[in-house]
């Protein structure tokens, strides 16, 4: 089985950036040369920050990339810690039946989303750990991107990588959908994938999601390697799908180390390592 393993993204000084994700959102901090690793403990993913150069980082709801979720037990009190340390963050709120979140955004432009466990009528508060910094243990919940096709995109990343969809959530009014899918073999309660009863299951999963929003004839823009932004999402998976991925015609090019890159349908870079 797979895993999905960081996001990568290319910033003016490394370890600036991870000492903010140390101190404002409570994760541990691993410097390798001149790249920093940011990670919570648990299963979920890591963030690589790479050294870059160029035009500063814009956030754009046409870019096939769109945020980082974390997963916290009690948002407000998460967000009241980050309020603290002297960061923006937007008023939490139950979003329809999805979720109760918030959105800030880091030092360099890059979007991040608080979503809690329970929706905003379930919630039953604990007492909180001040030892950590946001109050309470947090993850990566969510890596979230964008599709304009998603019959394609399921392909590559169900049908070729080997991910399993776990929950399908129409937001008609906003006229898109969200679709979740993970390496696990983790099993919804409710196999109606449309089920609300599916929902807070899944925000409280111990590993990252794959969120991918689509909106059926969006223009977006693919992953450009220019200036400062996002660089990849890392996958590891076995030599099979690779073998897979060359039978349906998907072409990789020599990433770092023995990965190869992949172009997702909507061009979102993703590299892949592969174990035997």
């Amino acid at each position: 089985m797979g895993v999905l393993s960081g996001v990568v993204f290319r910033v003016s000084k490394p370890s600036v950036l991870a000492a903010w994700y140390r101190d404002v959102l409570g994760m541990s901090v691993q410097e390798d040369g001149d790249s920093t690793i940011c990670s919570y403990k648990g299963e979920s993913c890591n963030l690589l920050f790479i050294p870059g150069t160029g035009s500063a980082y814009k956030s754009s709801r046409s870019s096939v990339y769109w945020k980082i979720g974390l997963g916290l037990k009690d948002v407000d009190y998460g967000r009241k810690k980050i309020l603290d340390k002297g960061t923006t963050v937007t008023e939490p709120a139950q979003f329809l039946e999805i979720g109760y979140l918030c959105h800030l955004s880091d030092p360099q432009g890059f979007s991040l989303e608080l979503l809690q466990e329970t929706f905003e009528k379930n919630f039953k508060k604990t007492e909180p750990d001040d030892s950590l910094v946001l109050g309470q243990p947090g993850r990566i919940g969510q890596i979230t991107i964008r599709s304009a096709n998603i019959k394609e995109s399921l392909k590559f990343y169900q049908d070729m990588l080997g991910m399993t969809l776990l929950s399908i959530q129409p937001v008609d009014q906003y006229g898109f959908t969200l679709y979740f899918l993970a390496f696990t073999e983790e099993v919804p309660p409710n196999p109606d994938l449309y089920s609300v009863e599916n929902r807070e299951w899944l925000w409280q999963r111990p590993y990252t999601t794959l969120e991918i929003q689509y909106k059926e004839g969006a223009q977006l823009e693919k992953l450009s390697r220019d200036g400062l932004g996002v660089h990849c999402i890392n996958i590891i998976v076995n030599n099979t799908v690779k073998e897979r991925l060359s039978q349906e015609g998907y072409k990789g090019t020599k990433g770092s180390d023995e990965s190869l890159e992949y172009e997702d349908p909507d061009g979102m870079i993703v590299s892949l390592t592969f174990s035997s």
